[in-house]
């Protein structure tokens, strides 16, 4: 009886470590799929030029403001709010003289900055559509569809000829 039982506890600890060993054999947790790739690294320079490479633009002559200072100024940007990079402020405008296109990339120093930076933008859009109401009511509606999009402290504001083409790269272009 002794010799079945020391049978029966050996055949039943091979079994336990069998049992362990299969536990560990097993494939790794699967990934989530839902949970979203990390944000894509990106200058607002770069960003801004690839904007104005891939969507329509009703003004054919949109240039880039080379003048940051100005650019935050004329925007009413607090240049305290801006990144800076190399002693270079991470700001990228495009602008147009005859129409209220524009493209707007901003890099601030962190998220609430963000928040700041894109106030006077929408202010001064805000301003744009009340002159256009008067002498171009027909360019008001790219400017209440202007494209807003904030990426943690990255800021984008895109008024085209086609916004939601706008929206569609540029959320592409950001891995959104």
């Amino acid at each position: 009886m002794k010799k079945f039982f020391k049978i029966l506890i050996c055949a039943l600890l091979v079994i336990a470590f069998a049992a362990l060993a299969a536990c560990k054999a097993k494939d790794p947790k699967p990934v989530d799929t839902n949970t979203p790739a990390p944000a894509k690294e990106y200058s607002a320079d770069e960003l801004a030029k690839a904007i104005f490479d891939n969507v329509p633009f009703e003004d054919e002559y949109l240039t880039a403001v080379e003048d940051r200072e100005f650019a935050m100024k004329f925007y009413g940007i607090d240049p305290a709010l801006v990144a800076e990079k190399d002693g270079v402020k991470q700001i990228a405008v495009y602008t147009s003289g005859s129409y209220p296109e524009m493209i707007v990339c901003v890099k601030a120093v962190d998220e609430a900055s963000a928040d700041k930076v894109l106030e006077p933008i929408r202010k001064l859009i805000e301003t744009y559509i009340n002159n256009y109401t008067n002498y171009g009511p027909e360019q008001i509606s790219k400017l209440e569809t202007a494209v807003v999009v904030k990426d943690g402290a990255n800021v984008t504001v895109a008024v085209t000829n086609d916004n939601s083409a706008a929206s569609s790269f540029i959320k592409d272009y950001i891995g959104k």
